[in-house]
């Protein structure tokens, strides 16, 4: 299988970085509470008044802006995760590897998905919509046409995420009964160097840590490098 990134992307965006990370997972049993510490530390020191304020969530808003998409109407994951936290109550837990993921992505703010590879078809791709593919929002199966231009991730047959790190798709969720997950985690230029090799590592750690599974494959996608296989 194939991970490729629209040369026109970095055209728009030339620091742009993807960290990719292929799991092998049990996603059955929890392990040490990773989401909780950051829960409390993002609702005792987030720095900002507002989440967009924050530099990391600044820049997916100007990032939207660029593209012609609402950032306030189509908020990136991590700004949603954000809100979500500040404004208190019980956040949803979900399953081992997903609340990990979310615990990483809440820690270093930035975007992170994942992505039940037995539900992928064929290759998957970081690009612009043709305007013909199909989306099924989670937890929903009436499909959306998806609009042309819009930056999707997506697979052979229908898009998987819809406004680049906005929304993901029902089919290849990440369930208890899964064991190959793919993990984008998107980077923006501008932000902290080391930044994606950091939220990498601690995924990595965590997982293992946790007895979750281990990482298969990883590498960091950029303007020179706009493709991996695994």
């Amino acid at each position: 299988m194939q991970f490729t990134v629209d040369e026109e992307l970095y055209r728009l965006f030339p620091g742009l970085k993807i960290g990719v990370l292929v799991l092998k997972i049990d996603n059955t049993k929890y392990g040490e509470d990773r989401l909780e510490p950051v829960l409390a530390d993002v609702l005792a020191h987030f720095p900002c008044e507002r989440p967009q304020d924050h530099l990391n969530i600044k820049v997916w808003r100007e990032a939207f802006g660029k593209l012609g998409v609402s950032g306030s109407k189509y908020p990136s994951s991590v700004e949603a995760l954000v809100r979500r936290v500040l404004k208190g109550g019980p956040f949803p837990r979900i399953n081992p590897v997903v609340d990990l993921y979310n615990a990483v992505s809440l820690k270093h703010l930035v975007p992170m998905g994942g992505h039940a590879l037995s539900a992928v078809t064929g290759d998957i791709s970081l690009g612009f919509a043709a305007g013909t593919e199909s989306f099924a929002p989670m937890d929903s199966m009436e499909k959306e046409t998806v609009v042309k231009g819009e930056v999707v991730y997506k697979d052979a047959t229908e898009v998987l995420t819809r406004r680049w790190v906005w929304r993901q798709c029902e089919k290849d969720k990440v369930s208890v009964s899964s064991h190959s997950v793919f993990v984008p985690i998107d980077v923006m230029p501008g932000l902290p160097e080391g930044l994606t090799e950091a939220a990498m590592k601690d995924m990595e750690e965590w997982l293992g840590a946790n007895g979750n599974g281990r990482v298969v494959h990883r590498d960091i996608l950029t303007i020179e490098r706009p493709a991996t296989s695994f």
